[in-house]
């Protein structure tokens, strides 16, 4: 009788000081009491954030860090999802993320004067190839017969004016049909280290991601292996550095990443011509001769490689263009002391094994012994195809595609009959 009166008195001492019990501190009766929370409501997720959240089944192939060269210094990551075969023709899956930029915070629109300095000047389509180096073919965008260069693609100006930091933008290019018998290609964009070995996937199959990948995850700091001293380029007289950032070396190819540097106020490089920044030795139709075709490879039996060149059927006049970034894109930079812009120059692949290579820039210097960084494979970033229908997208020129978000993978394909309206393009690698 003592105990439950003593216990009974416990209980309401408690009841009217509020006391309370740990989640896992036993009760009167041997059981665990749980303590009563008040709780919180939760927050919905806002239209911004859900564009931003990762998909852990969109794979990445292959990724590189860009800066933007309109003098707005936004950084991004550009990535490459696939390449797939659609009945009439492949599509290449890549994306843009911008990262940083000055004064700009994640979910901040990018400025409208944003330029990925992809869209080839007077012409609709971007600049962006499939190459099969065996055979030394060039893929170029499938285009519209008869119209002003126009592909079946994402709009890339489109998608520029609606760029946010952190948001990924999904793009698709369709190019002609492949030979059924190659399995791999190389990926290159204007402006950034061509994709080595990126599989190309069955019909009606996708690769699948090897591991989850953060798109917005911050850059690392761009390298610098080799430097010039400031020097003057006669065609405007301003004065120039050039910054060696990585040499990639693989059995199809060698790409020179190099930044060139402002160092006073000038006209910058929108008639950059001549080397040390372009070709040297141009061929004797140049499609366009202000171009990052500058840098050499020379070796120690005495040859030299230059930049590699391809010619330009859709454009036509027998002209033939270099693999490297065409200098016109920067036309309001490097007018400002401290202006960078960062470009890449294509070549033949060196011997296997090579750790270091000179690099030549005509008339200023020759880079000794610069440090050589094995291209990253892209068939290791992929876990295999495996079979994902798709849905059909139709190209309206009235309407262009905006792009996709990563929640929208696979994206969808384009319409069987629009690509059999469209003009295939397939150039030689001649250099």
């Amino acid at each position: 009788m003592r105990r439950c009166l003593v216990a009974t008195l416990f209980v309401v001492t408690c009841l009217a000081a509020g006391c309370s019990y740990g989640q896992a501190e036993p009760g009167l009766f041997g059981r665990p009491m749980i303590q009563e929370r008040t709780a919180r409501p939760i927050r919905p997720v806002t239209p911004e954030e859900t564009a931003q959240l990762p998909n852990p089944d969109l794979p990445v192939v292959g990724e590189a860090i860009w800066t933007s060269v309109e003098g707005r210094d936004i950084t991004m990551r550009i990535a490459v999802h696939a390449v797939r075969r659609v009945i009439g023709g492949t599509v290449l899956d890549w994306s843009v993320t911008p990262l940083h930029g000055p004064g700009l915070h994640p979910n901040d629109p990018l400025p409208a004067s944003v330029d990925l300095g992809l869209t080839r000047p007077d012409e609709g389509y971007p600049s962006i190839l499939l190459i099969d180096a065996a055979r030394l073919r060039a893929y170029r965008p499938m285009t519209w017969k008869g119209s002003d260069f126009r592909c079946l693609c994402t709009s890339v100006p489109l998608v520029q004016q609606n760029l946010h930091i952190d948001h990924t933008s999904l793009l698709q290019v369709a190019f002609p049909p492949l030979p059924d018998d190659l399995t791999t290609v190389d990926v290159q964009l204007a402006t950034v280290p061509a994709f080595w070995r990126v599989p190309v996937t069955p019909r009606g199959m996708v690769p699948l991601a090897s591991y989850p990948t953060e798109l917005t995850r911050g850059p690392v700091g761009t390298p610098v292996v080799a430097s010039t001293k400031a020097f003057r380029y006669s065609p405007t007289g301003q004065h120039h550095l050039v910054m060696i950032n990585a040499v990639y070396a693989s059995s199809t190819f060698t790409s020179i990443a190099w930044t060139i540097s402002a160092v006073e106020y000038g006209q910058g490089v929108e008639k950059a011509s001549m080397p040390p920044l372009a070709d040297a030795e141009p061929p004797s139709h140049p499609y366009n001769q202000v171009s990052a075709g500058g840098p050499q490879l020379a070796f120690g039996n005495g040859s030299v490689a230059r930049v590699r060149l391809v010619t330009t059927k859709l454009a036509g006049h027998g002209a033939l263009e270099c693999l490297c970034t065409d200098l016109r894109i920067g036309a309001s930079a490097l007018r400002g002391m401290g202006e960078q812009m960062s470009v890449v120059t294509n070549l033949a692949p060196i011997p296997a094994g090579t750790s270091k290579v000179d690099i030549v820039l005509p008339g200023v210097t020759t880079l000794t012994d610069v440090a050589v960084t094995r291209a990253p494979d892209s068939t290791f970033r992929s876990a295999g195809p495996a079979v994902r229908e798709a849905s059909l997208w139709t190209y309206r020129t009235a309407q262009p595609h905006p792009g996709w978000r990563p929640q929208d993978w696979p994206t969808p394909v384009p319409m069987p009959h629009q690509l059999r309206a469209l003009r295939a393009t397939v150039d030689t690698i001649v250099r």
